[in-house]
């Protein structure tokens, strides 16, 4: 992997391009750019055919956690890119799912727990490297531990960077006698929560290693999720801050999580280069929402007006027929309308979902297209201005619907108690 600086603006973060993969030499990426959030390796409610509905398909880089693929280390026989279809297509390893809230617990001395499909799951250096090995992917980020948020003890952010140190050079030992991981670049792992000095000796451990990282991930600011969204700003930024001044220039910066688009300006103007697609997910899928906040700052409207995010779950919009953001270009703004994704969610469709995610999808991707431009002309706090008054929507509870619903599948599958009238089970039945 090799990262290609062209502009280091003197406010407004810095302009490059991501590329020099092995398995894929002409793939090039511009950064401040996103890469998409998949989960088993595919991009959440859009098969590869619904992506061709999206104008700018941001595909090239996809990132795939080991919670929801650990489950596939046997059936994959070559690539996992090939294995999903996609040999077009870079991968990138992580750890964690970005959109998956952390259960906290007591972490095992030799293993980090995952929660899979199946149940909680230790993994350790073996189990992890083995799995690296078997999906070949472009990128990867060695076993390491973050599970850091801005609440956590100086006690649990000293073990975060104790136990990383030693998993990631147990996993660079292995790197450098596997055969299979020669074209696979490695992405050092920056944490230590909120402590400036943990964060310090983190960049000092990954800049004295005799490797040569691809890039870094800033990690171990939040537990992901959508509570993500809600995260302290400032003290967020301020850490971003001081670890990127301590990053080489010369490589690539990712920070993933659901970050509400302001924090992701803020961490740009610090110094990140790419994100993921993980807010949109939550948006579309977990929250029933469209993303319509806007990002052109010679809007005629004022910005004080201007919501972030609709609610298709609202009933106001059960007779309205316009699209869910005027003058979007996207396949469901073009073709469908705020009642009609109403009608979507009251019915529970599955093409509820898909068309949310498509519309937000497009909408994300053009908002880093912008990001960009503003990045050229050196004016992305100007952009900022432009989004911070935008009123969010409070936070996502669930429906009261759902929620009966699920309490009435509980009682219905809680088991007879003993001495029962029989005719009653009947009538249950």
């Amino acid at each position: 992997m090799k990262f290609t600086l062209n502009t280091v603006t003197k406010c407004s973060g810095r302009l490059g391009l991501l590329g020099g993969l092995e398995r894929l030499p002409n793939l090039n990426l511009e950064t401040p750019a996103i890469i998409c959030h998949t989960k088993g390796g595919s991009i959440p409610h859009l098969s590869k055919e619904a992506t061709l509905y999206l104008a700018n398909d941001p595909s090239g880089f996809l990132q795939v956690s080991i919670s929801n693929t650990v489950h596939m280390q046997g059936a994959v026989r070559t690539t996992f890119a090939e294995f999903i279809a996609r040999k077009e297509s870079a991968t990138l390893l992580v750890f964690r799912d970005p959109s998956e809230t952390l259960i906290p617990g007591v972490p095992e001395k030799e293993a980090v727990p995952i929660f899979t499909r199946c149940g909680r799951r230790n993994i350790a250096v073996e189990d992890y490297m083995s799995l690296v090995e078997a999906f070949r992917p472009d990128a990867y980020v060695p076993l390491y531990d973050a599970d850091t948020e801005p609440g956590s003890s100086k006690k649990r952010e000293q073990k975060s960077i104790d136990r990383t140190e030693k998993f990631v050079e147990q996993c660079l030992q292995w790197h450098r006698k596997s055969d299979v991981l020669r074209s696979s670049s490695i992405i050092g792992p920056v944490v230590g929560g909120y402590n400036p000095k943990l964060r310090e000796k983190s960049v000092e451990f990954l800049r004295a290693a005799d490797i040569e990282f691809g890039g870094y991930l800033i990690d171990g600011l939040h537990l992901h999720g959508p509570t993500v969204q809600q995260l302290d700003r400032p003290a967020a930024v301020s850490i971003v801050t001081e670890v990127c001044k301590q990053l080489p220039d010369e490589k690539v910066r990712f920070c993933f999580g659901a970050f509400d688009p302001r924090l992701v300006l803020e961490m740009i103007i610090a110094g990140v280069d790419v994100f993921d697609t993980s807010y949109v997910f939550v948006k579309a899928a977990q929250e029933h929402r469209a993303l319509i906040f806007s990002f052109d700052v010679n809007a005629p409207a004022a910005a004080e007006t201007q919501q972030t995010e609709l609610d298709t779950t609202d009933a106001r919009w059960e007779e309205d027929f316009e699209p869910l953001l005027p003058g979007c270009t996207c396949h469901t703004c073009r073709k469908s309308t705020k009642a009609y994704l109403h009608h979507l969610y009251n019915t529970r469709e599955m093409l509820g979902p898909i068309l949310l995610m498509i519309h937000n999808m497009h909408h994300y991707t053009e908002f880093f297209k912008t990001i960009r431009h503003h990045v050229a002309n050196d004016t992305l706090p100007q952009l900022l201005e432009h989004l911070i008054p935008q009123q969010s929507l409070p936070p996502y509870v669930p429906d009261k619907k759902d929620k009966k619903q699920a309490s009435l599948t509980e009682e219905e599958e809680k088991p007879p108690i003993d001495g029962e009238d029989k005719h009653s089970k009947k009538q249950r039945a």
